[in-house]
Protein backbone atom coordinates (compact mmCIF):
# COMPACT_ATOMS: atom_id res chain seq x y z
CA UNK A 1 0.00 0.00 0.00
CA UNK A 2 1.00 3.66 -0.34
CA UNK A 3 1.06 4.02 3.45
CA UNK A 4 3.39 1.01 3.76
CA UNK A 5 5.70 2.38 1.05
CA UNK A 6 5.77 5.76 2.76
CA UNK A 7 6.67 4.11 6.07
CA UNK A 8 9.46 2.13 4.42
CA UNK A 9 10.80 5.28 2.76
CA UNK A 10 10.72 7.10 6.11
CA UNK A 11 12.60 4.26 7.84
CA UNK A 12 15.18 4.09 5.04
CA UNK A 13 15.74 7.85 5.18
CA UNK A 14 16.07 7.71 8.97
CA UNK A 15 18.68 4.96 8.66
CA UNK A 16 20.71 6.91 6.09
CA UNK A 17 20.60 10.07 8.21
CA UNK A 18 21.68 8.18 11.32
CA UNK A 19 24.64 6.51 9.64
CA UNK A 20 25.84 9.58 7.78
CA UNK A 21 28.00 11.12 10.49
CA UNK A 22 29.98 13.34 8.10
CA UNK A 23 27.24 15.93 7.56
CA UNK A 24 27.38 17.27 11.10
CA UNK A 25 29.80 16.91 13.99
CA UNK A 26 26.90 16.87 16.50
CA UNK A 27 24.34 14.09 16.05
CA UNK A 28 21.23 13.51 18.18
CA UNK A 29 18.98 10.44 17.97
CA UNK A 30 15.80 9.62 19.87
CA UNK A 31 14.32 6.17 20.55
CA UNK A 32 17.74 4.52 20.52
CA UNK A 33 17.06 2.40 23.62
CA UNK A 34 13.70 1.27 25.01
CA UNK A 35 12.36 2.50 28.34
CA UNK A 36 12.81 -0.96 29.89
CA UNK A 37 16.40 -1.22 28.65
CA UNK A 38 17.08 2.26 30.08
CA UNK A 39 15.95 1.05 33.52
CA UNK A 40 18.15 -2.03 33.26
CA UNK A 41 21.15 0.04 32.16
CA UNK A 42 20.65 2.51 35.00
CA UNK A 43 20.87 -0.34 37.51
CA UNK A 44 23.88 -1.88 35.76
CA UNK A 45 25.82 1.39 35.59
CA UNK A 46 25.33 1.99 39.32
CA UNK A 47 26.79 -1.46 39.99
CA UNK A 48 29.65 -0.85 37.56
CA UNK A 49 30.58 2.47 39.18
CA UNK A 50 30.71 0.87 42.61
CA UNK A 51 33.18 -1.84 41.59
CA UNK A 52 35.45 0.01 39.14
CA UNK A 53 38.61 1.73 40.31
CA UNK A 54 37.71 5.26 39.21
CA UNK A 55 34.30 4.68 37.65
CA UNK A 56 35.57 3.97 34.13
CA UNK A 57 36.46 0.85 32.12
CA UNK A 58 37.52 -0.10 28.60
CA UNK A 59 36.66 -2.95 26.26
CA UNK A 60 37.87 -4.06 22.85
CA UNK A 61 36.00 -4.73 19.61
CA UNK A 62 36.77 -6.25 16.22
CA UNK A 63 39.77 -8.39 15.29
CA UNK A 64 41.71 -9.84 18.19
CA UNK A 65 38.87 -9.35 20.67
CA UNK A 66 36.87 -12.49 19.86
CA UNK A 67 37.78 -14.14 23.14
CA UNK A 68 36.67 -11.20 25.27
CA UNK A 69 33.20 -11.54 26.73
CA UNK A 70 31.29 -8.30 26.62
CA UNK A 71 29.30 -7.37 29.71
CA UNK A 72 25.65 -6.26 29.41
CA UNK A 73 26.67 -2.58 29.31
CA UNK A 74 29.36 -3.26 26.73
CA UNK A 75 26.89 -5.25 24.63
CA UNK A 76 24.57 -2.24 24.40
CA UNK A 77 27.43 0.10 23.51
CA UNK A 78 28.76 -2.30 20.88
CA UNK A 79 25.30 -2.62 19.33
CA UNK A 80 24.91 1.16 19.12
CA UNK A 81 28.31 1.61 17.50
CA UNK A 82 27.68 -1.23 15.08
CA UNK A 83 24.38 0.40 14.08
CA UNK A 84 26.34 3.58 13.31
CA UNK A 85 28.93 1.66 11.25
CA UNK A 86 31.57 2.71 13.79
CA UNK A 87 34.36 0.11 13.78
CA UNK A 88 36.52 1.73 16.47
CA UNK A 89 38.50 -1.06 18.20
CA UNK A 90 38.55 0.38 21.72
CA UNK A 91 35.82 1.92 23.88
CA UNK A 92 36.14 3.75 27.20
CA UNK A 93 32.96 4.12 29.25
CA UNK A 94 31.67 5.42 32.58
CA UNK A 95 28.42 6.82 33.97
CA UNK A 96 26.85 9.49 36.18
CA UNK A 97 23.56 9.16 38.00
CA UNK A 98 23.12 12.64 39.48
CA UNK A 99 22.81 16.10 38.01
CA UNK A 100 26.02 18.03 38.72
CA UNK A 101 27.62 21.04 37.04
CA UNK A 102 30.41 20.18 34.60
CA UNK A 103 32.36 23.11 33.18
CA UNK A 104 33.26 23.19 29.49
CA UNK A 105 36.08 20.79 28.59
CA UNK A 106 37.30 18.29 26.03
CA UNK A 107 37.67 14.64 27.05
CA UNK A 108 41.32 13.73 27.31
CA UNK A 109 43.60 10.98 28.57
CA UNK A 110 43.96 12.41 32.08
CA UNK A 111 46.98 10.32 33.09
CA UNK A 112 48.94 11.11 29.92
CA UNK A 113 48.42 14.82 30.50
CA UNK A 114 49.56 14.45 34.10
CA UNK A 115 52.60 12.32 33.25
CA UNK A 116 53.74 13.70 29.89
CA UNK A 117 52.03 17.07 29.48
CA UNK A 118 50.40 15.76 26.28
CA UNK A 119 46.72 15.99 25.36
CA UNK A 120 45.30 12.85 23.75
CA UNK A 121 41.66 12.80 22.71
CA UNK A 122 39.24 10.06 21.68
CA UNK A 123 37.73 9.80 18.21
CA UNK A 124 34.07 10.27 19.16
CA UNK A 125 32.18 11.04 22.36
CA UNK A 126 28.70 9.75 23.21
CA UNK A 127 26.04 10.36 25.85
CA UNK A 128 23.20 7.86 26.27
CA UNK A 129 20.48 9.33 28.49
CA UNK A 130 18.90 6.55 30.54
CA UNK A 131 16.71 7.98 33.30
CA UNK A 132 16.11 11.71 33.62
CA UNK A 133 13.90 13.34 36.26
CA UNK A 134 11.09 15.38 34.63
CA UNK A 135 12.41 14.23 31.27
CA UNK A 136 9.42 15.46 29.26
CA UNK A 137 8.43 18.51 31.30
CA UNK A 138 9.04 22.06 30.12
CA UNK A 139 9.64 24.60 32.88
CA UNK A 140 9.38 28.28 32.04
CA UNK A 141 12.31 30.05 33.75
CA UNK A 142 11.84 33.21 35.76
CA UNK A 143 13.81 36.26 34.71
CA UNK A 144 13.02 38.45 37.70
CA UNK A 145 15.38 38.25 40.65
CA UNK A 146 12.58 38.03 43.19
CA UNK A 147 11.04 34.98 41.40
CA UNK A 148 14.29 33.25 40.59
CA UNK A 149 13.80 30.39 43.08
CA UNK A 150 10.07 30.00 42.51
CA UNK A 151 10.48 26.93 40.28
CA UNK A 152 13.48 25.25 41.87
CA UNK A 153 11.75 25.31 45.25
CA UNK A 154 9.37 22.73 43.75
CA UNK A 155 11.21 19.47 43.07
CA UNK A 156 8.45 18.38 40.69
CA UNK A 157 9.37 21.23 38.34
CA UNK A 158 13.13 20.89 38.33
CA UNK A 159 14.65 20.39 34.91
CA UNK A 160 17.84 18.41 34.56
CA UNK A 161 20.35 20.42 32.54
CA UNK A 162 21.14 19.79 28.87
CA UNK A 163 24.47 18.75 27.43
CA UNK A 164 26.04 21.73 25.65
CA UNK A 165 28.53 21.04 22.82
CA UNK A 166 30.90 23.58 21.27
CA UNK A 167 31.75 21.66 18.07
CA UNK A 168 34.34 24.16 16.78
CA UNK A 169 36.26 24.44 20.06
CA UNK A 170 38.76 21.61 19.86
CA UNK A 171 41.14 20.28 22.50
CA UNK A 172 41.51 23.54 24.42
CA UNK A 173 39.61 26.82 24.48
CA UNK A 174 42.63 28.80 23.34
CA UNK A 175 44.57 28.64 20.08
CA UNK A 176 46.08 25.21 20.61
CA UNK A 177 47.10 23.33 17.48
CA UNK A 178 47.54 19.58 17.02
CA UNK A 179 50.73 17.59 17.11
CA UNK A 180 49.97 14.54 14.99
CA UNK A 181 51.92 11.32 15.32
CA UNK A 182 51.90 8.46 12.80
CA UNK A 183 50.00 5.37 13.79
CA UNK A 184 52.43 2.49 14.45
CA UNK A 185 50.24 0.32 12.21
CA UNK A 186 50.77 2.60 9.20
CA UNK A 187 53.98 2.59 7.17
CA UNK A 188 54.34 6.22 6.17
CA UNK A 189 53.56 9.41 8.07
CA UNK A 190 52.49 11.12 4.85
CA UNK A 191 50.64 8.16 3.39
CA UNK A 192 47.03 8.64 2.35
CA UNK A 193 45.92 6.10 4.96
CA UNK A 194 47.72 7.94 7.75
CA UNK A 195 46.25 11.28 6.73
CA UNK A 196 42.81 9.78 7.28
CA UNK A 197 43.60 8.17 10.61
CA UNK A 198 46.21 9.58 12.94
CA UNK A 199 46.61 9.17 16.63
CA UNK A 200 45.15 12.34 18.09
CA UNK A 201 47.87 13.90 20.22
CA UNK A 202 48.30 17.56 21.12
CA UNK A 203 50.78 19.82 22.82
CA UNK A 204 49.52 22.77 24.82
CA UNK A 205 51.69 25.69 23.82
CA UNK A 206 50.13 28.43 25.93
CA UNK A 207 53.43 30.26 26.50
CA UNK A 208 54.80 29.61 22.99
CA UNK A 209 57.71 27.61 24.35
CA UNK A 210 58.71 26.24 20.97
CA UNK A 211 60.43 28.01 18.10
CA UNK A 212 58.90 27.72 14.64
CA UNK A 213 61.61 25.20 13.76
CA UNK A 214 60.85 23.08 16.82
CA UNK A 215 57.14 23.14 16.03
CA UNK A 216 57.82 21.87 12.53
CA UNK A 217 60.14 19.14 13.82
CA UNK A 218 57.47 17.90 16.25
CA UNK A 219 54.65 17.84 13.72
CA UNK A 220 53.01 20.92 15.25
CA UNK A 221 50.54 21.92 12.53
CA UNK A 222 48.43 25.05 12.16
CA UNK A 223 44.98 24.88 10.62
CA UNK A 224 44.71 27.99 8.45
CA UNK A 225 40.93 27.64 8.33
CA UNK A 226 40.42 27.92 12.11
CA UNK A 227 40.17 31.72 12.07
CA UNK A 228 37.24 31.55 9.64
CA UNK A 229 35.15 29.06 11.60
CA UNK A 230 31.94 30.21 13.23
CA UNK A 231 31.61 29.62 16.96
CA UNK A 232 28.67 27.28 17.50
CA UNK A 233 26.87 26.06 20.62
CA UNK A 234 24.54 23.04 20.48
CA UNK A 235 22.05 22.71 23.36
CA UNK A 236 20.86 19.09 23.71
CA UNK A 237 18.12 18.44 26.30
CA UNK A 238 18.42 15.27 28.37
CA UNK A 239 15.69 12.83 27.29
CA UNK A 240 15.26 9.15 28.20
CA UNK A 241 16.50 6.90 25.40
CA UNK A 242 18.29 9.72 23.53
CA UNK A 243 21.83 9.40 22.15
CA UNK A 244 24.22 12.31 21.58
CA UNK A 245 27.33 11.78 19.42
CA UNK A 246 30.04 14.38 18.76
CA UNK A 247 33.71 14.71 17.83
CA UNK A 248 35.88 13.33 20.61
CA UNK A 249 38.02 16.49 20.81
CA UNK A 250 35.08 18.93 21.00
CA UNK A 251 34.40 21.03 24.10
CA UNK A 252 31.19 20.15 25.95
CA UNK A 253 29.59 20.81 29.32
CA UNK A 254 26.58 20.27 31.58
CA UNK A 255 25.49 23.57 33.16
CA UNK A 256 23.75 23.56 36.53
CA UNK A 257 21.35 25.26 36.78
CA UNK A 258 20.45 24.70 33.11
CA UNK A 259 20.69 28.40 32.20
CA UNK A 260 23.85 28.98 34.23
CA UNK A 261 25.66 30.72 31.35
CA UNK A 262 22.99 33.44 31.19
CA UNK A 263 22.65 34.18 34.90
CA UNK A 264 23.83 37.41 36.41
CA UNK A 265 26.53 37.18 39.06
CA UNK A 266 23.89 37.94 41.70
CA UNK A 267 21.63 35.14 40.51
CA UNK A 268 24.42 32.58 40.26
CA UNK A 269 25.77 33.38 43.72
CA UNK A 270 22.26 33.11 45.16
CA UNK A 271 21.79 29.74 43.49
CA UNK A 272 25.14 28.41 44.74
CA UNK A 273 24.35 29.57 48.28
CA UNK A 274 21.01 27.77 48.15
CA UNK A 275 22.65 24.61 46.81
CA UNK A 276 25.17 24.61 49.68
CA UNK A 277 22.33 24.94 52.18
CA UNK A 278 20.54 21.96 50.63
CA UNK A 279 23.74 19.87 50.64
CA UNK A 280 24.30 20.57 54.33
CA UNK A 281 20.70 19.69 55.11
CA UNK A 282 20.71 16.38 53.21
CA UNK A 283 24.14 15.40 54.54
CA UNK A 284 22.44 14.66 57.87
CA UNK A 285 20.34 11.95 56.23
CA UNK A 286 22.28 9.08 54.70
CA UNK A 287 19.05 7.67 53.33
CA UNK A 288 18.41 10.71 51.15
CA UNK A 289 18.84 9.63 47.56
CA UNK A 290 15.60 10.74 45.95
CA UNK A 291 14.87 11.08 42.26
CA UNK A 292 14.52 14.85 41.98
CA UNK A 293 18.21 15.14 41.02
CA UNK A 294 18.27 12.02 38.83
CA UNK A 295 20.19 12.45 35.59
CA UNK A 296 21.44 8.97 34.77
CA UNK A 297 23.69 8.87 31.71
CA UNK A 298 26.06 6.34 30.15
CA UNK A 299 29.07 8.03 28.59
CA UNK A 300 31.42 6.33 26.16
CA UNK A 301 34.34 7.38 23.98
CA UNK A 302 35.77 5.51 21.01
CA UNK A 303 39.54 5.42 20.50
CA UNK A 304 41.01 4.96 17.01
CA UNK A 305 43.18 2.18 15.70
CA UNK A 306 46.83 2.81 16.52
CA UNK A 307 45.95 4.49 19.81
CA UNK A 308 46.89 2.87 23.10
CA UNK A 309 43.71 4.31 24.61
CA UNK A 310 43.41 6.10 27.94
CA UNK A 311 46.39 5.28 30.16
CA UNK A 312 45.57 3.35 33.32
CA UNK A 313 41.94 2.54 32.44
CA UNK A 314 41.30 -1.21 32.73
CA UNK A 315 38.57 -3.66 31.68
CA UNK A 316 35.57 -4.16 33.97
CA UNK A 317 36.41 -6.27 37.02
CA UNK A 318 32.99 -8.00 36.81
CA UNK A 319 32.91 -8.67 40.57
CA UNK A 320 33.92 -6.60 43.57
CA UNK A 321 37.23 -7.35 45.20
CA UNK A 322 37.05 -9.03 48.59
CA UNK A 323 38.46 -6.71 51.30
CA UNK A 324 41.66 -7.81 53.01
CA UNK A 325 41.08 -10.00 56.05
CA UNK A 326 37.79 -11.46 54.83
CA UNK A 327 37.83 -15.16 54.06
CA UNK A 328 35.15 -16.75 51.88
CA UNK A 329 34.41 -20.38 52.66
CA UNK A 330 35.83 -22.62 49.96
CA UNK A 331 38.18 -19.93 48.63
CA UNK A 332 41.46 -21.23 47.31
CA UNK A 333 44.82 -19.52 47.28
CA UNK A 334 45.29 -19.96 43.55
CA UNK A 335 41.74 -18.89 42.57
CA UNK A 336 41.54 -22.06 40.49
CA UNK A 337 37.77 -21.95 40.21
CA UNK A 338 36.61 -23.69 43.40
CA UNK A 339 33.48 -22.38 45.12
CA UNK A 340 34.10 -18.94 46.55
CA UNK A 341 37.03 -18.06 44.30
CA UNK A 342 37.09 -14.93 42.15
CA UNK A 343 36.74 -17.10 39.05
CA UNK A 344 33.69 -18.82 40.51
CA UNK A 345 32.11 -15.51 41.56
CA UNK A 346 32.65 -14.12 38.07
CA UNK A 347 30.84 -17.09 36.55
CA UNK A 348 28.01 -16.58 39.02
CA UNK A 349 27.76 -12.95 37.96
CA UNK A 350 27.63 -13.91 34.26
CA UNK A 351 24.85 -16.41 35.03
CA UNK A 352 22.89 -13.79 36.98
CA UNK A 353 23.14 -11.39 34.07
CA UNK A 354 22.00 -14.03 31.58
CA UNK A 355 19.05 -15.00 33.78
CA UNK A 356 17.91 -11.39 33.98
CA UNK A 357 18.82 -9.99 30.54
CA UNK A 358 18.82 -13.07 28.27
CA UNK A 359 21.51 -15.48 27.15
CA UNK A 360 23.00 -12.87 24.81
CA UNK A 361 21.74 -9.89 26.85
CA UNK A 362 19.09 -9.33 24.20
CA UNK A 363 16.90 -7.44 26.70
CA UNK A 364 19.50 -4.68 26.52
CA UNK A 365 19.78 -4.46 22.73
CA UNK A 366 19.30 -1.04 21.24
CA UNK A 367 16.36 -0.50 18.91
CA UNK A 368 16.93 -1.19 15.19
CA UNK A 369 18.44 1.90 13.59
CA UNK A 370 15.39 2.17 11.31
CA UNK A 371 13.42 3.09 14.45
CA UNK A 372 15.82 5.79 15.60
CA UNK A 373 14.73 9.37 15.08
CA UNK A 374 17.59 11.54 13.84
CA UNK A 375 16.90 15.09 15.05
CA UNK A 376 17.71 18.32 13.26
CA UNK A 377 18.82 21.29 15.33
CA UNK A 378 16.69 24.40 15.54
CA UNK A 379 18.84 27.40 14.58
CA UNK A 380 18.10 30.30 16.91
CA UNK A 381 17.60 33.98 16.10
CA UNK A 382 16.65 35.41 19.51
CA UNK A 383 17.94 38.71 20.86
CA UNK A 384 21.67 38.83 21.64
CA UNK A 385 22.65 38.01 25.21
CA UNK A 386 25.92 37.61 27.07
CA UNK A 387 26.95 33.97 27.44
CA UNK A 388 29.44 33.35 30.27
CA UNK A 389 31.03 29.92 29.84
CA UNK A 390 32.97 28.35 32.73
CA UNK A 391 36.06 26.40 31.67
CA UNK A 392 37.36 23.25 33.38
CA UNK A 393 40.85 22.53 34.60
CA UNK A 394 44.13 24.39 34.96
CA UNK A 395 45.63 26.67 32.24
CA UNK A 396 47.48 23.73 30.70
CA UNK A 397 44.21 21.94 30.02
CA UNK A 398 42.14 25.02 29.21
CA UNK A 399 44.77 26.49 26.89
CA UNK A 400 43.94 29.98 28.18
CA UNK A 401 44.70 31.75 31.47
CA UNK A 402 41.08 32.76 32.19
CA UNK A 403 38.51 30.50 33.89
CA UNK A 404 35.49 31.92 32.06
CA UNK A 405 34.99 33.01 28.47
CA UNK A 406 32.59 35.78 27.53
CA UNK A 407 30.59 35.20 24.35
CA UNK A 408 27.47 36.78 22.84
CA UNK A 409 24.72 35.09 20.90
CA UNK A 410 20.99 34.91 20.07
CA UNK A 411 20.08 32.71 23.01
CA UNK A 412 17.30 32.85 25.59
CA UNK A 413 17.05 31.07 28.92
CA UNK A 414 14.11 28.98 27.70
CA UNK A 415 16.41 27.12 25.29
CA UNK A 416 18.33 25.62 28.24
CA UNK A 417 15.07 24.54 29.91
CA UNK A 418 13.42 22.98 26.85
CA UNK A 419 12.44 19.35 27.34
CA UNK A 420 13.08 18.11 23.82
CA UNK A 421 14.17 20.56 21.09
CA UNK A 422 17.85 20.59 20.10
CA UNK A 423 19.05 24.16 19.53
CA UNK A 424 22.07 25.46 17.61
CA UNK A 425 23.31 28.95 18.43
CA UNK A 426 25.92 30.97 16.55
CA UNK A 427 28.15 32.79 19.04
CA UNK A 428 30.58 35.64 18.67
CA UNK A 429 33.54 36.03 20.96
CA UNK A 430 33.66 39.09 23.19
CA UNK A 431 36.93 40.88 23.84
CA UNK A 432 36.16 40.72 27.55
CA UNK A 433 37.10 37.74 29.67
CA UNK A 434 36.24 37.11 33.27
CA UNK A 435 39.40 36.09 35.12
Amino acid sequence: SSASLALQAFASNNQKRARNSSSSSVKVFDNVVSAQACKFLHKLTLEHSSRSHDGSSIFYRGKGSEEQRMTPIETTIDQILTSLNDTSPMVEYWSRSKYINLDAHADIDENTLKDDGVLRCPKNGHVLYMQIANSNKNVAPKNEDENFFEDIENNNNRRMGPTVVFPNRKIAWGTVTPRTLPSPSLASFNSEANLKERVREYIVDVENYWSEEEKQQNGYQIDDDDSNKEEMMAIVPAVDGRLLRFDGDAFHSVPKPPDRYLLSEKQLNAYLDRECEESDEFAEYEWHEGTENLRSVLLFNTWPEGSSGPRGVLPDRIVDDVPDGIVIEGDSDDNSGEDGSIVSREEERWQEWQDEYGDNFENLYCNPIEEWNCLDANHCDDDLNDVKISLMGNPTRRGVPMTKAMMRGPVDRKLFHDSHVVSMVTLEESLDYIK
